[in-house]
């Protein structure tokens, strides 16, 4: 069953008086359960496709025009921003590249993850939203959680900022887990480290991950599935050991042999 289908979408934005297409007649589906990674140069358009099925194309921005958005057996396209806010967050969530900007600087982490929690969860005394948002913590291996939760986000590491990211993304038990490149503002060690996280929560809360890449290797050693995108839309798609080892278009066999050999094996 597909958690997430896109079909024949295009996106086009406003830049002064240009008009840049960022995504044209771009199709993509997702299985429950499965990890996807959506690999291709910056520009191709990979975060626009993160954006529309978040629902964060704003029209003072651009527009969605045509094609549709189906999530778990609904199409979601034409949400009102009130639809949208009743699952964004809760069914389907999204881990940023950059998240010390993803979080507010002026008020604790905790008192961030518990407000992600209280807004689809309202019903909930606050002292339940706080036990939920420190059980969130200690999923994504923050400890000790309640020192956590009185940080103020630079007070914490980047690897722990990012973290800290994730357990908001999670806290509400989403269907879908879209992570646009979660481990570039991070360096080597702790790029593995956050993978690994991502890897053990989809496995304990029976996720389904895309996950947003320029790096062949990373998505070459997380995903089942690759798609390849270029000019903003799928030029090739398939199981990532077929996507390696025979390769159909040229774009992604340069894609690949633009790996440094030693990652390349």
């Amino acid at each position: 069953m597909n958690i997430l289908s896109i079909n024949n979408l295009s996106v086009e934005y406003y830049r002064h008086e240009a008009v840049i297409h960022a995504l044209r007649g771009f199709t993509l589906s997702l299985s429950a359960g499965e990890t996807l990674a959506l690999v291709g140069e910056s520009g191709c358009g990979k975060s626009t496709v993160a954006a529309a099925a978040m629902g964060l194309i704003f029209p003072h921005e651009g527009r969605i025009t045509e094609g549709e958005i189906i999530f778990d057996g609904k199409e979601v396209r034409h949400y009102t921003p009130q639809q949208w806010r009743m699952i964004r967050g809760k069914d389907i969530a999204i881990v940023f590249q950059d998240p010390f900007s993803s979080l507010n600087p002026v008020i604790s982490v905790g008192e961030q993850l518990r407000e992600a929690i209280d807004a689809h969860h309202p019903e909930l005394p606050a002292s339940r939203q706080k036990a939920l948002a420190l059980e969130a913590l200690e999923e994504v291996r923050l400890n000790p959680a309640e020192r956590i939760y009185s940080a103020f986000p630079h007070q914490l590491s980047g690897g722990q900022r990012q973290r800290a990211v994730i357990a908001m993304a999670i806290a509400n038990r989403p269907k879908l887990l879209i992570a646009d490149e979660p481990t570039t503002a991070l360096d080597v060690t702790i790029q593995k480290e956050i993978l690994d996280l991502l890897d053990a929560l989809k496995k304990e809360l029976s996720l389904t991950i895309l996950l947003i890449t320029h790096n062949l290797p990373i998505a070459k050693q997380r995903s089942g599935r690759i798609a390849v995108m270029k000019e903003g839309t799928i030029v090739e798609e398939a199981a990532t050991e077929e996507i390696f080892l025979r390769p159909r278009h040229e774009y992604t066999k340069t894609l690949i042999a633009s790996v440094p050999r030693m990652l390349n094996t």
